[in-house]
């Protein structure tokens, strides 16, 4: 989600908007003006798009705050050209937390297409939008237009294509009886076979946004299958279980070919820094190495190499709390503390390895 552009914070949630969301503006807005419509109805098409994306960042709102009920965080919310994405820190092991999470969205789409639509019957008697005659400047036919959305956002994000509401709301009730592990793989499967649908459906009809989101569907389902699966093997796993006790104290002053040693002979990838009284001052993850190596700058000292990163946690710390850590922290090595003194440590490889060996 890198190179998004923070539109402002709302209900204590950041809403940002990611740049190629630009190209899409720019898009609709060649589309609008160079097919022939009258100026009234190409603005009123543009604005008809910006209300789309509107609905959608309601509908996220819609996931973020029922979240926040439950105790979890939303990092942000993106918009992107293929939609909205509401960023939560975690998704609740409770399948029916789950469930009011996802289907909160789909049902902010319903109230505002509700409320629209009653008024429309009472007013006009009509609910169906002409698309024949694009009349976006006609405010009883954009209304039309509006309600029709926000039901076809309901609609569509109840199809049963995980990660999308629908996958989360069938992966939430097949949670209650056949366990989150089994019910996310089944869920991945049906997602991806809807992905590939959609891709198809796309590259046949001409639906380019249609065969990105099949795409994206696509890769995410496989993501967050692997994800739970990890999760469940990790278990009650802790930092104490898996650190190890025997590992490089690296001082300022030491050159790189020490790092270098002990980076290639003694197999030790990542590396903390102490300073002469033995207080920690710094890391030094495997990347780092790597950039040197590839720059020749082989004359640097630990001091000169290290990051001020410095990520602790405890012996009885969560072994998925502490990957949430290295992961918020960008931290390739965490020292486990104890009365005060680091007795051990974690880092990407022998994590990695545990898992592996679970697996």
């Amino acid at each position: 989600m890198g190179g998004a552009l923070n539109l402002g914070t709302f209900a204590g949630i950041p809403v940002k908007v990611h740049w190629t969301f630009g190209l899409l503006l720019l898009f609709v807005v060649y589309t609008a003006f160079s097919n022939g419509l009258k100026t009234s109805q190409s603005i009123g098409f543009i604005l008809y798009i910006l209300i789309l994306f509107l609905c959608v960042v309601l509908h996220e709102f819609g996931h973020a705050l029922t979240a926040r009920k439950y105790g979890v965080t939303t990092r942000d919310i993106v918009l992107s050209p293929i939609g909205g994405l509401a960023r939560l820190e975690s998704m609740p092991e409770k399948p029916f937390h789950e469930f009011h999470i996802s289907i909160a969205g789909p049902l902010v789409n319903l109230a505002i297409g509700a409320v629209l639509g009653i008024g429309l019957l009472l007013f006009t008697g009509n609910l169906w939008p002409d698309w024949d005659d694009f009349m976006f400047d006609q405010p009883v036919e954009f209304m039309r237009y509006i309600w029709f959305m926000n039901m076809a956002l309901f609609v569509f994000n109840l199809i049963p294509a995980f990660p999308m509401d629908g996958g989360r709301i069938l992966r939430s009730l097949l949670s209650v009886r056949l366990g989150r592990v089994r019910a996310t793989r089944i869920a991945s499967t049906i997602g991806r076979a809807f992905a590939i649908g959609f891709v198809i459906f796309g590259v046949f009809n001409q639906q380019l946004v249609l065969s990105l989101i099949g795409l994206f569907i696509f890769m995410m389902a496989g993501a967050e299958n692997n994800q739970t699966r990890v999760a469940a093997l990790l278990g009650n796993v802790t930092a104490a279980d898996i650190m190890r006790t025997e590992f490089t104290r690296l001082h300022l002053s030491d050159t790189y070919s020490t790092i270098i040693e002990k980076y290639y002979r003694e197999g030790e990838h990542n590396f903390l820094v102490f300073d002469s009284m033995g207080n920690l001052s710094g890391s030094i993850p495997e990347l780092f190495i790597k950039d040197v190596l590839k720059e020749n700058k082989v004359d640097l000292t630990a001091q000169q190499l290290m990051s001020p990163v410095m990520t602790l946690t405890d012996p009885g710390e969560p072994l998925k709390d502490v990957i949430e850590k290295m992961r918020n922290d960008g931290a390739g090595i965490v020292g486990v503390t104890s009365g005060g003194r680091i007795i051990g440590v974690l880092d990407r490889h022998n994590i990695e390895d545990y898992i592996r060996l679970r697996s």
